[in-house]
């Protein structure tokens, strides 16, 4: 019983990690998003919005495992 409590718990753990490092992601991804058109309007979907969109979750990707993987 003990081994089972420990091993929920853990995985308990794992997701809130993850959870708090998607949230980082998205947030840092809307800031990126935000600066890169801030004098764009996006008001209706194109391609350029986005592909700034894509863009931007992919560099805040790119800096969330380079700061998960230094610390």
């Amino acid at each position: 019983m003990g081994e089972l409590r420990r091993a929920i718990a853990r995985e308990q753990d794992e997701r809130r990690t993850q959870d708090r490092f998607l949230s980082t992601l998205v947030i840092a991804a809307a800031i990126i998003a935000a600066v890169r058109l801030a004098r764009e309007d996006i008001s209706t979907p194109s391609p350029r919005l986005l592909s700034t969109v894509a863009d931007s979750v992919s560099l805040a990707k790119m800096i969330l495992k380079r700061v998960v993987g230094q610390g």
